[in-house]
């Protein structure tokens, strides 16, 4: 019980020792928030170019094309059509599109690592702050349950699949849209239409493209309907300009998926998600309760539960906490219903992920608040709790705010074991790709490069030393494999025959295939121990040839009489090898000086390329 006294502010007034009050909208909130933000995010951006980055996230496609699209914008200026990517592409439907303020700008201006940095630490910003202004000006939560909501959401599911670069400033901003919107209906009809009408814009501009910003025209009507109670006669014309704004933004890359994507892989019935059959009603609503439930997010059963004990404490709960658990149900509801739609229009909207109305973001923010209002129902119970309900609610605050604490710092803790791996500049300061890309000069003859990847290319492997084609974007070079968006169908065709006999040794591959063009390993024992293989096995190395392909690059030995071994990675093995011999404090320490070592690459030329001719 003593560690529970050390959270005795969060006890109902007059039962604990006050606090001195400070204004909601002092500069020291303002300036709490940032340092709590930039210290939960610093692994991103402490160490410079040697900081943690995810490898999904960012190596995949995410940093690379952005370095490359303001690379490519410095050289070329703005063009229609990306011929970096494979076959090439509408530039378009590719991700830094429809948000380059957030996506291209900066990185014309700062290292990509100071730009990754700022963004994570901004994204935390705006999650913690304005859900704590949006519970404290719009919900009227007590300060302390409103900083709970704030810290929550802030470190709401912390792991390197959390709160990520893809997500931009679309859900981590969602309590500022719906804060700002708030300030626009209180204010006149003159104000509200083309004040809502820009915030659509500029809501389609910075957030996670055409998913979130569809996502959001959905979730703002249920918000002030449901959330807030609010009448629809105020509402559909702001909201209705909101949407007007939005879309219009989005409709230069909404008109270029519409008529590209028939011609693509997924298009063409390569796995877009219409290949699935529709989810019966059954298995609709079990998904909706993994949703809502603990399955998907597990700290939604701490939110539920101090829920529970405020509605318990408090005699007369306020009708918004039971609007608000209303939503939160309607939202789990909401992103099954979404998926259902997904399935209906997948052929002609093919996305690179997930769904137009994905509403699983909606209970992502939903359970930090039903949280904060649990502990405002219980700080404003009149007759106060008893000293035993105080003690619970206390633990219960108490254990939803260190669960994600202590994971987060976990978390930290293992990343510092795969800084040698997964860190900035392993992936986009490598020597060895650096030597690569000054082989690509005006004068030289084109080439392609093709990465034998990691098994399977899935989120779960996400982090600890995948190799991801799409890197070698960043340092100019053009690769034959790699993740984008959308593959041509013709591409897709070309690419099924270079790794058909994987996929016949291999067949759960193959819905993968349509996404993720990799040449990828199989998951036998001779690859821990780094034992040479043939990827004439698995590959068509002549259709790779015929391709452009003059590099390979592994991280294992390849044994083929086309493949001539250009670097040999024998020192950086045994740099490696010494790295992961070293206790956590000797790898801080060395993180700390810049000792880490780089990722051992095998690169293999191919003695049989073909000269840049065509491309099927």
């Amino acid at each position: 019980m003593r560690a529970l006294r050390l959270f005795s502010f969060l006890v109902p007034p007059g039962s604990s020792p006050s606090i001195r009050p400070v204004s909601d909208h002092s500069i020291s909130w303002l300036l709490f928030w940032l340092f709590w933000s930039f210290l939960i995010s610093a692994i991103y951006w402490i160490l410079g170019p040697d900081s943690y980055m995810r490898v999904q996230d960012t190596m995949d496609f995410n940093i690379s094309s952005r370095i490359a699209a303001a690379r490519d914008l410095l050289a070329h200026g703005l063009t229609y059509w990306q011929p970096r990517f494979s076959t090439g592409m509408p530039a378009l439907v590719h991700p830094t599109a429809d948000s380059f303020l957030i996506n291209g700008l900066p990185y014309l201006f700062f290292p990509a690592w100071m730009v990754y940095g700022f963004l994570m630490g901004l994204q935390r910003f705006l999650a913690g702050y304005f859900t704590f202004r949006l519970c404290r000006d719009v919900l009227k939560f007590d300060p302390v349950a409103a900083l709970f909501s704030g810290l929550a959401f802030s470190l709401y599911l912390w792991s390197v699949q959390d709160i990520r670069i893809f997500e931009e400033l679309g859900l981590p901003a969602v309590a500022l849209t719906f804060l700002l919107m708030e300030r626009l209906l209180s204010r006149s009809g003159s104000v509200a239409f083309p004040g809502a009408f820009l915030l659509g814009v500029l809501t389609a501009l910075v957030a996670q493209s055409v998913l979130y910003t569809f996502f959001l025209v959905g979730a703002l009507p249920f918000w002030f309907l449901i959330a807030r109670g609010c009448s629809w006669r105020i509402l559909w014309l702001p909201l209705s300009a909101f949407a007007l704004g939005a879309v219009l933004a989005e409709a230069p890359q909404l008109l270029a998926l519409l008529t590209y994507s028939p011609f693509t892989s997924r298009g063409q019935g390569g796995g877009g998600g219409e290949s699935l059959p529709l989810p019966s009603l059954m298995q609709l609503t079990r998904h909706a309760w993994e949703v809502i439930g603990w399955q998907t997010h597990p700290q939604n059963g701490l939110y539920h539960g101090l829920f529970l004990l405020g509605v318990l404490v408090n005699r007369a709960p306020k009708g918004w906490a039971w609007r608000l658990l209303a939503l939160y149900l309607l939202s789990g509801v909401g992103a099954e219903a979404g998926y259902a739609l997904q399935h209906l229009l997948a052929r002609w909207i093919p996305t690179s992920r997930g769904n137009l109305l994905d509403f699983n973001q909606f209970t992502i923010f939903l359970g930090p608040l039903l949280g904060g209002a649990g502990l405002h129902l219980a700080r404003s119970a009149t007759p106060r709790p008893g000293r035993a309900v105080v003690r619970v609610i206390v633990g219960c605050t108490a254990l939803a705010l260190l669960l994600p604490v202590a994971n987060w710092m976990e978390v930290t803790r293992l990343l510092m074991h795969r800084l040698s791996t997964d860190r900035f500049a392993n992936h986009f300061e490598h020597p060895v790709m650096k030597r690569l890309a000054a082989l690509a000069t005006p004068e030289s003859p084109p080439f392609r490069v093709a990465t034998v990847g990691t098994w399977p290319p899935t989120v779960a492997s996400a982090s600890g030393g995948g190799l991801y084609p799409a890197v070698v974007h960043a340092y100019g070079l053009e690769s034959v494999d790699g993740y984008y968006r959308l593959h041509s169908a013709r591409y897709h065709r070309f690419w099924q025959q270079v790794i058909a006999k994987a996929l016949d040794a291999y067949p759960e591959q193959r819905e993968r295939s349509v996404k993720w063009y990799y040449l990828f390993r199989p998951p036998e024992p001779r690859f821990a121990a780094r034992a040479p293989w043939n990827p004439a096995s698995l590959f068509d190395l002549e259709l790779l040839s015929l391709a452009n392909t003059r590099f390979l690059i592994s991280q294992w030995p390849l044994d083929h009489p086309d493949l001539v071994l250009w670097h040999d990675p024998r020192e950086a093995l045994m740099q490696g090898r010494r790295w992961e011999a070293l206790r956590l404090r000797e790898k801080m320490l060395g993180a700390i000086r810049g000792e880490m070592p780089y990722n051992a690459l095998y690169v293999y030329e191919n003695r049989r390329v073909f000269p840049r001719l065509f491309l099927p």
